[in-house]
Order: structure tokens, then sequence, then C-alpha cells
């Protein structure tokens, strides 16, 4: 894994803490719904707020994430 993507992923997953969410990555070979990506999802419930299909970048959560954090 590179380095760099490992600190964005590290720094996202903080935040995602910090605001009481968690980010999960798809260990499932790609189909049609694991896109090999990221998930956002709510602690409190295990519901997705993002990512429904492992489809969400790092940089879409952290996005959504700093939205969220205003």
């Amino acid at each position: 894994m590179n380095a760099l993507r490992l600190i964005h992923e590290n720094r996202v997953r903080k935040l995602a803490a910090r605001l009481g969410y968690r980010v999960e990555l798809s260990r499932l070979p790609l189909h049609t719904d694991n896109r090999e990506q990221f998930q956002l999802m709510g602690s409190a419930r295990s519901m997705v707020v993002l990512g429904e299909s492992f489809d969400a970048s790092l940089d879409e959560i952290e996005a959504d994430l700093k939205e969220k954090e205003t």
C-alpha cells in the first residue's frame, strides 16, 4: 500500500471517529455490489452514510465529513 494513501486513510478515519462515524474498506473481490473502495458508516446504527456499494473515495468521504464538521 502506498504510504501517502495510508496517511490519508488514517487522517480520514480519525476525522470520522471524531464525528461519530467509521470508514470501512471493502475486503471482498470486485463485484456489482462492491467497487473495492470505501464506505462511510454511522457508528451508532451501522447505517451506510456514503458509498453503499463501497464506491466512495477517501476524498469524497473527507469532503462529506468536513461539511458535517462545520
